[in-house]
């Protein structure tokens, strides 16, 4: 059985780094409600040490991604 992944992403409006921050707190926060919401009980700041990478789409949008492979619920 594979282990579950789990994601979440946020659009960057623009290079400033405080615009960053909180695209990447925006997408952790979304992510550990995900999470709870299978019944993972993880902090913020378990998902937060994980770090963020970060994608562009075809349209040049760029986008901060937070993902957990982890355990299923139970």
């Amino acid at each position: 059985m594979s282990t579950p992944t789990y994601s979440a992403s946020r659009p960057v409006a623009s290079d400033s780094r405080e615009v960053i921050d909180a695209a990447v707190r925006a997408a952790t926060e979304e992510l550990r409600e995900t999470l709870h919401r299978h019944g993972i009980d993880v902090s913020f700041d378990e998902i937060a040490q994980l770090g963020h990478t970060e994608s562009w789409d075809d349209e040049g949008q760029r986008w901060v991604n937070v993902d957990w492979e982890g355990a299923e619920a139970g």
